[in-house]
């Protein structure tokens, strides 16, 4: 299994300007944004202090349920949400700043039920229409685009930490979810990645910092400078989730 993400790795930057009220809204979903020893660690945190820095901001960042989070970064200004996904549906409902980073997202099986899905990619996709449940968060980007891919079996859930281990019990048929999260709570739960596969590929989801549509857009064009800025000297590498 895939235990890579494309990202945007950037050189750490002086801070600039003074500092502001600016809060951001996270949720706890490892390894991308997980709250660890009560300290925020993950790739979204990395690269989001690293902007921040460039703007010349130290943003207040909560971790909420994801439900909560989204509700909560649309209603004021100068708060943004990340690590969230561009959709069609969210499209107008946010400032986008990035894309950040990058994941591979699919539908997981448990490995017993691996032979029903040995076709190409859209009959499998097809077979997994007719199963009984599969696992998306709630408020999540599966759920949307699952639902845009025609797919009426979803199960809404609001706690993805338990989401494997549910999955093997056989609580649920499928999984949405990225390669990365799988391996990281295969770990986790002290299993072997052995035991799921990928059923079927979704596609690669770009992961942005979102902010509300009442935050001034002279603060989130001040994020897409920062970015642009960033951009020029990066390089674009993969990195190992330990």
């Amino acid at each position: 299994m895939i235990k890579r993400l494309l990202l945007c790795w950037f050189f750490p930057f002086l801070a600039i300007g003074n500092v502001s009220a600016t809060e951001l809204y996270t949720e706890d979903f490892p390894p991308y944004n997980y709250l660890e020893n009560n300290e925020l660690k993950g790739i979204g945190p990395k690269i989001v202090r690293e902007l921040a820095r460039e703007v010349g901001e130290e943003p207040k960042i909560t971790v909420l349920p994801w439900a909560r989070a989204y509700k909560y970064a649309q209603e004021m200004p100068d708060v943004g949400i990340f690590s969230i996904v561009r959709t069609p549906k969210r499209e107008d409902v946010f400032q986008w700043v990035g894309p950040l980073y990058t994941v591979r997202v699919g539908l997981y099986a448990a490995k017993e039920n691996k032979h029903l899905y040995q076709g190409t990619n859209e009959e499998n996709l097809e077979q997994a229409r007719k199963v009984g449940d599969i696992a998306v968060q709630l408020g999540g980007a599966g759920e949307e685009l699952l639902t845009t891919l025609r797919f009426q079996n979803l199960n809404k859930i609001v706690n993805i930490n338990k989401s494997l281990f549910l999955l093997l019990k056989g609580r649920y048929d499928l999984l949405e979810t990225s390669d990365v999260f799988m391996a990281y709570m295969a770990k986790e739960d002290g299993v072997s990645e052995e035991t799921v596969s990928e059923a079927a590929f979704i596609g690669n989801y770009e992961m942005y910092l979102a902010f509300s549509k009442s935050t001034p857009i002279e603060t989130v064009q001040k994020w897409r400078e920062a970015l642009s800025r960033m951009r020029k000297i990066q390089s674009t590498e993969d990195i190992q989730i330990n």
